[in-house]
């Protein structure tokens, strides 16, 4: 299995500037189109000019920041259908990872992967929304970034401006609850050892929630690939996006009956998680 390697340093003044300029933009404080005003923010955010650039660069790089020759940095803005788009292809994205980590089942990678599912439970049941929504972003970096550099690099450019768009509009659908319910069912998956599951699971529950985020109906051309869906209960079930309901207890119930354990039917410590809600 591919696994970028990871640098454990010392923040530089220009990575301290680009976390506290993509918190202003994923907080809204930077909202979409803002003129990035070198001197401005460099003086705001107590950061010299060139850290300040160097910072720019990387959040262009990574989708959050455009430069337009002649007038500047701005926040970049996305249309609807761009972020229709973007959320479809990190669908496909997300399940091609989940496949090629179902199938390497690397223990230290389940193991890190379940390290931060816990750390997600922890920020839940102490009321920490923004520790919560950081350690939901590090599990889907860690889950891609095993995959394969360019599954990585692909997810990294989409998935900076979808989690703005979705802690500005979906938190009234997208709850704690809700998310750590389908990241237990995932990694299940991943350890149940059942690629093409998994891949059906990760892709049909990212794409299903997108379009309640986005509160637009699934479109006919992706209705194959809305397979699964995640119950209240954390089971997993076949769907029918065309009447938006389970096909049948069928794949719930064999599939549980085989593997009680890894359908997830028993009672773990998430379920003191579900009843929080996101702010």
């Amino acid at each position: 299995m591919f696994v970028m390697p990871e640098i454990v340093r010392s923040p530089s003044l220009a990575e301290k500037a680009r976390q506290m300029i993509q918190e202003a933009i994923w907080s809204g404080e930077l909202g979409p189109g803002v003129h990035l005003v070198e001197a401005t923010l460099a003086e705001q955010f107590h950061i010299s000019r060139g850290p300040f650039r160097e910072a720019l660069r990387t959040l262009a790089a990574d989708g959050l920041v455009e430069f337009y020759p002649g007038r500047g940095a701005f926040v970049v803005d996305t249309t609807p259908e761009q972020m229709q788009d973007m959320i479809i292809l990190r669908a496909m994205l997300g399940g091609m990872a989940a496949r090629y980590v179902t199938a390497e089942a690397d223990a230290d990678l389940l193991q890190r992967l379940s390290a931060s599912y816990s750390k997600m439970m922890i920020a839940s049941e102490a009321g920490d929304e923004r520790s919560f929504f950081d350690e939901h972003w590090r599990f889907y970096e860690i889950l891609h970034r095993s995959a394969n550099e360019f599954i990585y690099r692909s997810w990294k450019s989409l998935s900076g401006l979808i989690n703005v768009y979705f802690r500005r509009m979906g938190r009234e659908h997208l709850t704690q609850n809700l998310i750590l319910r389908d990241i237990e069912c995932f990694l299940k998956l991943f350890q149940a050892g059942d690629p093409d599951e998994a891949e059906a699971a990760v892709r049909s529950e990212m794409l299903r929630m997108g379009f309640v985020v986005l509160d637009k109906p699934i479109p006919r051309m992706l209705h194959s690939y809305v397979t699964r869906r995640v119950l209240e209960d954390g089971s997993l079930v076949a769907y029918d996006p065309v009447s938006d309901s389970v096909a049948g207890s069928e794949l719930q119930t064999n599939k549980t009956n085989q593997n009680e354990e890894t359908w997830g039917n028993d009672s773990t410590s998430a379920d003191k998680s579900r009843s929080r809600r996101a702010g």
